[in-house]
């Protein structure tokens, strides 16, 4: 009995049980690497799975956002909107950030003093949105924001350039996931007028992940300065050019040699969730010299080993307070989704 081509067609695909979440993992973990076309691949696979899904949705978002394209991030939010996805107010608060990226500041103007009007804010981010609705106001108001026409899309500008003060605002008064936004659309543009703001922050009371990333911008435009940096309780000094890319520290690169000698040919799985977590924690530390790296090594075997089930002998002190700051590092959650 032949099996038509139609009735292979007609077959149903089922897909492997969570495949969606396991895509939108991998997924956050590009968007960690900066690998923003591989990340918007992922969560556009996991859209096609679970189109209602909050962190999809936002991940798509963001990826999209990270690309330069504005108004497909915006479409997308607007229809998390519509449909009632994810927290109301966090959503909004992509929507605004996305706004601010297209300089469509009467739209700001609009949601701002709407959500003002019907007490639709949270405590504590009122100041902020004040401080964003008076700036786009008053961009208005001085006709410096841009209006574009459908019948001259030559004119139309997919990155206009951002305002000092809006950079002030959104670095000192922002969630962290507007911060993300505001340095990830300083990214492509020419950082040197902001260059000592942006060396303030690194030594403010700020998200690791926030400073690793500034430290990354200001690296890849060949910024030649010495700055200091505070992460975790300590405060060192370095020359940007100097520093190695993110991807190439030595924290990243022994404790891989290390795990991949211990487990790549006897559990590849173990030895690939060792890694990915020494990649979220490296991004994390960097640019900080870490000593003892055996040790850590050490302490990522451990932790892995257990999430199996591997009973191994009790370790020594030294290794224990290892295993607590990765414990720590692992509970902090990234800004990104």
């Amino acid at each position: 009995m032949k099996n038509t081509k139609s009735e292979r067609k007609d077959e149903k695909v089922i897909p492997f049980p969570n495949l969606a979440q396991l895509l939108l993992k991998k997924g956050m973990q590009a968007m960690e690497e900066k690998k923003f076309k591989n990340a918007r691949e992922l969560f556009g696979q996991a859209y096609e799975l679970e189109p209602e899904d909050e962190d999809i949705n936002i991940g798509l978002a963001l990826s999209l956002v990270e690309l330069g394209n504005y108004q497909d991030a915006k479409a997308i939010v607007n229809k998390m909107m519509g449909n009632g996805i994810g927290e109301y107010f966090h959503v909004i608060n992509i929507y605004l950030m996305i706004l601010l990226q297209l300089n469509e500041h009467r739209e700001i103007i609009s949601v701002v003093e709407a959500l003002l009007e019907e007490n639709q804010v949270p405590e504590g981010r009122v100041e902020s949105l004040e401080h964003l609705l008076a700036m786009s106001k008053r961009i208005v108001e001085q006709g410096s924001e841009q209006e574009y026409s459908d019948d001259f899309p030559e004119f139309k500008v997919e990155s206009p350039q951002i305002q000092e003060e809006e950079i002030k605002v959104i670095l000192e008064t922002g969630t962290m996931q507007e911060q993300f936004f505001m340095l990830s659309s300083l990214a492509g543009q020419n950082i040197r007028p902001w260059v000592g703001l942006l060396c303030q922050y690194l030594i403010e009371e700020k998200h690791p992940f926030l400073k690793t990333f500034t430290l990354s911008i200001l690296k890849e435009q060949e910024v030649d300065k010495i700055v200091e940096v505070d992460k975790f309780g300590q405060t060192i000094t370095v020359n940007i050019v100097d520093l190695p890319i993110v991807e190439e520290t030595h924290f990243l690169s022994d404790i891989h040699k290390t795990l991949r000698d211990r487990l790549e040919n006897n559990n590849p799985i173990m030895f690939e969730q060792a890694m990915e977590m020494v990649k979220r924690h490296n991004i994390l530390l960097y640019p900080l010299n870490i000593p003892n790296l055996e040790g850590w090594a050490e302490g990522y075997y451990r932790i892995v080993s257990e999430a199996y089930g591997i009973d191994l002998k009790e370790p020594d002190e030294r290794i224990n307070i290892i295993i607590e700051e990765i414990r720590n590092l692992e509970g902090m959650t990234f800004p990104v989704i």
